[in-house]
């Protein structure tokens, strides 16, 4: 840009100097202003001076520019590096961060091979034997059972009881009575199974089909809070019927045929 700016002030000094010659006899300007010739003279080598520099320094022009260039990958590299660098640390920390909360599954214990009892445990009454009782009578309307509206009310197994219907039977039909199936109902302690089988003698009870000299077999469908240990509910349709039914004060006796499943 210098250059150019020299060329065109030389030219400009030329024309102004052409303009202060003399025509020569062959019609050719001659330049006659000897200040003219030196300053031409001077701006001319101030040129070659200035051209010759630049050539010189168009070497170090380019080294610069490498230099600059490398630099400038250099830094780029090195922040390429460095964020290479934190990713890792963190993918190192989040991996870590992992495999702590990660914990390989306890291994399953192995399985020994049991025999199952297939035998049910028998309760604290004995089946070989009679044992005395304490015998109580029961409606489906006692004090804290669950009757219904329409009457009816229904066993701890579900069987369905009613003073004026009788008890619904396992097959679904209604019976009048105080029989399922054939059997008294009666509510034992826990540890006599449902559906137990038990015979009831010298009971004492007589009416509603009841005689004292008459053993009874009953089935247990029933519990009750207060029947625990030998004590034995007998269910006899409604609390009214207690009424209905003597009792001579003999002490019963009960013998558990079959248990219940």
């Amino acid at each position: 840009m210098k250059l150019k700016r020299i060329s065109a002030f030389l030219i400009m000094v030329f024309a102004l100097s052409g303009c202060a010659g003399d025509m020569s006899a062959d019609g050719a300007m001659v330049n006659t202003n000897p200040v003219s010739n030196t300053v031409i003279s001077k701006l001319t080598q101030r040129e070659n001076d200035l051209l010759s520099l630049h050539m010189e320094n168009q070497p170090n022009f380019s080294l610069k520019n490498e230099v600059r260039t490398y630099a400038t990958a250099k830094k780029l590299n090195k922040k390429l590096i460095q964020e290479d660098s934190v990713k890792d640390v963190f993918q190192m920390l989040a991996d870590t961060s992992k495999a702590e909360q990660y914990q390989a599954p306890e291994p399953e214990p192995e399985i020994e091979a049991v025999e199952v009892n297939t035998v049910q445990e028998e309760p604290a009454v004995s089946a070989d034997a009679a044992f005395e009782i304490k015998t109580t009578l029961y409606g489906v309307d006692c004090y804290g059972c669950n009757v219904r509206e329409d009457g009816t009310g229904n066993t701890a197994v579900g069987v369905q009881l009613n003073p004026a219907w009788g008890v619904m039977q396992s097959d679904g039909t209604w019976q009048s009575g105080l029989t399922y199936d054939g059997y008294y109902i009666i509510a034992m302690d826990a540890s006599v199974p449902f559906y137990s089988i038990v015979e009831i003698s010298n009971h004492g009870y007589s009416g509603m089909g009841l005689s004292p000299d008459q053993p009874i077999k009953c089935i247990v469908l029933d519990r009750g809070g207060a029947i625990t240990g030998n004590h034995v509910d007998l269910y006899i349709g409604s609390e009214q019927n207690v009424n209905l039914i003597n009792y001579d004060g003999s002490t019963p006796t009960a013998k558990i045929l079959r248990y219940g499943k």
